[in-house]
């Protein structure tokens, strides 16, 4: 279920949180489904379980998955965690797009690099299509 990469480039928690990140604002994780256990996670991805547990405590301080004692952990309810990621998302990206600009980086190509990564992420729409 999760892309995991052991070669040393981030730590392994921090991509398993960033992939359930990604999961969870794709709308392949909905509010309230039950994530894998944690001793399964750590055995399909051939991690130690408490690398696992690091990484759900750490989701579960940001609000995004919740846990409930002996069931397990879910994404939190109501859409709101895929929410809070679309906003802090928003937010970064308001951040970059403020700095680029004071840095004297022109509207035209700041157009160009958003409709390039909106095409990577989304190959079947057109590029520019409803911007």
């Amino acid at each position: 279920m999760f892309d995991i990469k052991l070669d040393g480039s981030s730590s392994i928690y921090e991509q398993i949180c960033d992939e359930i990140v990604r999961l969870i604002s794709a709308g392949v994780l909905a509010p309230d489904e039950k994530l894998p256990a944690v001793r399964e996670t750590a055995k399909a991805l051939g991690v130690n379980p408490n690398t696992v547990q690091k990484a759900y405590a750490a989701l579960e301080r940001s609000g995004l998955i919740y846990s409930l004692p002996a069931k397990g952990s879910y994404v939190a309810g109501g859409g709101s965690a895929a929410e809070k990621i679309k906003n802090e998302a928003a937010a970064v990206l308001e951040d970059a797009m403020r700095r680029s600009a004071e840095a004297g980086v022109d509207r035209k190509t700041a157009e160009e690099i958003m409709n390039r990564i909106w095409t990577e992420q989304n190959p079947d729409e057109k590029k520019g299509k409803g911007i």
